[in-house]
């Protein structure tokens, strides 16, 4: 497959009209092509403003500040006003009381003098005048400073007179005091009696003062009655005017902002669609009217993004996010009842999205075109696009129209069939295959392009739609392996081995470090003497789940991943390790060797033989005490048989071990050239011996090539009597086999070589591997 034509090969085809135009029916190609032409309008022209918040407020305020102003100034005034008035009234109060009260104590004062006159006692007469023009002085004063108010005027001129009288009755006004001689004791009473009647007005004159005084009070009461009613009068105004202010503020001002702010709210929580009223056309119907284009803008877009989001550039396919939304739809029944805010998702792929067929059986095909590659490669990509394009056309044509279309990338493509009774998926298939038969014609160049198709059919036991796809495209992948061009069903018997390889896989990548690896050893016996000589090192996996796995389950893996190199690395230095600790051991072999299995990636990949060369360069590992075993098939891959390597190996003091021996197809020739040191017969000549004529004939030519080459033999697989017998007669050295001992863990076969014990099976005895 090939993700280089997911460029767009004509231009028109990316827009959303134009893709949708090319997706009938269940690609939802009517709402996205609506939606392109939304996102195409033109937008109206917003009218002129009407009316302005600014030079309304502002005269709002204005008037405000002049109510303030005015009730300040009322306030202020008034207070004012009244107080004056009651300072007025008090000071007139206060300078009446003393001019009154001084004029009393004068005439108080002139009445003892007139009195001491009348009794002919010695006084300064000239002073008693004088006495007698301050007093009507002060009269004069008085009668200027008193208002006419209550009398107070003529209740002064009565006094006046009064008293002027009295001294004139008595001979004491004026120039009557000049010519006054004698004795007029006898008119002190009378004098005396009109001094009181003068004494008396002016407390008169006092008590009228008094009331002056409280009227004067009263007319300040009155005053401020009139201020608070004043205050009142523009208190109850300026309410009046904060409730229609407020009125007006709730209307234009708070109501507008409020629908901005959830506007704002909406268009956050992924509603595109809400649009706020326009109350008036001022400041805020304006930015009201803003808003609401933004919003038109945002929903366009967002239209378009999904669309772009959910569909194919190339094809007007849907693309694998509607896949997966439609198949979460077939597995989850309440997919539908999903917040608000991906409407405009599903509107643009309508039916694709919104028809979710919660609970019924999807089928899913996986169509990938076969050799795609190189019709890129010959008609370039804008060929290949081209392609892609005409068999989408075709793949449309082939479903009905609740099944669903879409381009996975590449020249992957997918189909979400509608399959309640099975059949309908094989259908589908079958029509593609027909539809097919027909070849494409590109730039007069005329193809015949075959597909592969894998089909996967949801069931109780699938577990979610990426189940569901990775079976399908496991189908789809058996089709391609199995020739091309065909149809496969999902094999669930397949599949659990391929996702039990890929899980030992992945697990293989961590049994190193994790410590999971075992070594089991083998003995090699003289088949002369029945002592060991060397042992096999055989490693085994313990896998945490799975127990114990033989090297046949594991190592084809780790070549594929390439772990064999930290695998084979563990085991050479695990095993010389182990060995070089039993020969130390009383009564063990101090010349015991240990074989080892290379894998020919060991021998290919020059950092698998630096790390090989660094284990055998140190003297703990003895060396010259260490055989490789490499098989016959595996160097016979090789670019130079990997003599190179094995030479660079060999230098360390190593013997070579040939295993499987036979079993290739090395040439005499290509043997000889071999670094080997020693032959391995594979256990398959073996089998059938002694009876078996001709195998023991080519088991005595193997043998006496082996001495003309000068190499030691080693015979597998030795599972009875006889065949030891006949490897005996025919001179072969060692063997090794479930007869002689089975593969055991390092302490039993340390054990086995302490006691210095001849592996000599009983006449007769026999053994296979199941036995063990």
């Amino acid at each position: 497959m090939s993700d280089s034509n997911s460029k767009l090969a004509d231009p028109t085809v990316a827009s959303p009209a134009n893709a949708a135009a090319t997706t009938p029916g269940p690609s939802g190609g009517a709402a996205v092509a609506a939606a392109g032409r939304t996102g195409r309008r033109r937008r109206r022209r917003r009218p002129a403003r009407t009316g302005s918040l600014k030079r309304e407020w502002s005269r709002a305020f204005m008037l405000m500040l002049l109510a303030l102003l005015a009730g300040a100034a009322a306030t202020v005034v008034g207070v004012r006003v009244v107080t004056d008035q009651i300072q007025r009234a008090a000071a007139q109060h206060r300078v009446e009381s003393e001019a009154i009260a001084e004029l009393r104590t004068d005439l108080d004062a002139h009445e003892q003098a007139g009195l001491q006159l009348l009794s002919s006692a010695p006084v300064d007469s000239s002073a008693f005048l004088q006495q007698q023009e301050d007093i009507s002085a002060r009269f004069d004063a008085a009668s200027v400073m008193l208002p006419d108010e209550h009398g107070m005027r003529s209740t002064l001129r009565e006094a006046r007179a009064s008293w002027q009288e009295g001294l004139s009755a008595h001979g004491l006004w004026g120039s009557q005091v000049s010519v006054l001689h004698g004795n007029h004791v006898a008119e002190v009473p009378a004098f005396a009696a009109s001094g009181t009647t003068a004494r008396a007005l002016l407390a008169d004159i006092r008590r009228a003062s008094l009331d002056a005084l409280d009227d004067g009070v009263a007319y300040g009461a009155q005053l401020q009655q009139m201020v608070v009613a004043g205050r009142t009068a523009l208190f109850a105004l300026a309410a009046v005017g904060v409730f229609y202010f407020r009125r007006r503020m709730t209307k234009y001002l708070m109501r507008p902002i409020e629908g901005l702010y959830q506007g704002v709210l909406k268009l956050q929580g992924g509603d595109y669609s809400h649009r706020i009223t326009v109350v008036r056309n001022d400041e805020l119907g304006q930015l009201a009217e803003a808003f609401n284009s933004m919003a038109a803008t945002v929903h366009d877009s967002h239209l378009e993004l999904t669309f772009r989001a959910t569909h194919d550039p190339l094809t007007g396919l849907a693309n694998r996010a509607v896949v997966t939304e439609r198949l979460a739809a077939a597995f989850g029944p309440d997919i539908n009842n999903a917040d608000s805010k991906n409407a405009d998702a599903r509107n643009v792929h309508t039916d694709n999205a919104r028809t979710g067929h919660g609970g019924r059986h999807e089928g899913l095909l996986i169509i990938d075109v076969d050799d795609f590659k190189d019709v890129n490669d010959s008609l370039g990509h804008e060929g290949g696009d081209a392609l892609l394009i005409q068999l989408a056309h075709r793949l449309r044509s082939c479903v009905r129209g609740h099944d669903l279309v879409a381009r996975l990338g590449g020249d992957e493509f997918a189909i979400v069939v509608l399959d309640d009774a099975g059949t309908a998926t094989d259908d589908v298939a079958g029509r593609i295959q027909d539809a097919l038969r027909e070849p494409f014609s590109i730039d007069e160049v005329r193809l015949k392009v075959t597909v592969s198709m894998g089909a996967a059919q949801r069931t109780a036991a699938t577990a979610d739609p990426a189940e569901l796809m990775r079976q399908a495209d496991f189908a789809m992948y058996m089709a391609k392996h199995g020739g091309k061009g065909r149809y496969q069903l999902f094999d669930a018997r397949g599949y659990d081995e391929m996702t039990y390889r890929a899980a030992l896989r992945a697990d293989l990548a961590t049994a190193v470090q994790a410590g999971q690896l075992r070594l089991d050893y083998q003995p090699v016996v003289d088949l002369r003497t029945g002592g060991i000589v060397g042992v096999e090192a055989l490693v085994r996996w313990e896998h945490p789940t799975l127990g114990r796995l033989s090297p046949a389950d594991f190592i084809p893996l780790a070549e594929e991943t390439g772990e064999i190199g930290p695998i084979g690395s563990w085991v050479l230095d695990t095993a010389t390790r182990h060995v070089a600790g039993w020969r130390r051991s009383p009564g063990t072999p101090a010349d015991i060797w240990v074989s080892v299995n290379l894998s020919t990636l060991q021998l290919s990949s020059d950092r698998n033989l630096a790390a090989l060369e660094r284990i055998l360069s140190q003297p703990a590992a003895q060396a010259d005490k260490v055989i490789l075993e490499v098989t016959e098939s595996a160097l016979a891959t090789s670019a130079d048989g990997g003599v190179g390597a094995l030479n660079r190996l060999k230098s360390f003091g190593v013997r070579i071990a040939i295993d499987d021996f036979g079993t290739g197809f090395s040439s005499l020739s290509t043997l000889a050239v071999l670094p080997a040191d020693i032959l391995k017969i594979d256990r398959s000549f073996l089998s059938g011996l002694p009876g078996d004529a001709p195998a023991a004939a080519m088991l005595e030519g193997i043998l006496e090539v082996a001495r003309k080459l000068n190499l030691a033999v080693i015979a597998e697989g030795i599972e009875d009597t006889g065949q030891l017998g006949l490897l005996r007669s025919l001179g072969c050295d060692m063997g090794q086999g479930f007869l002689l001992a089975s593969p055991s863990p390092s302490p039993v076969l340390e054990a086995l070589l302490t006691s210095g014990s001849r592996l000599q099976p009983p006449a007769g005895a026999a053994a296979s591997a199941a036995d063990f």
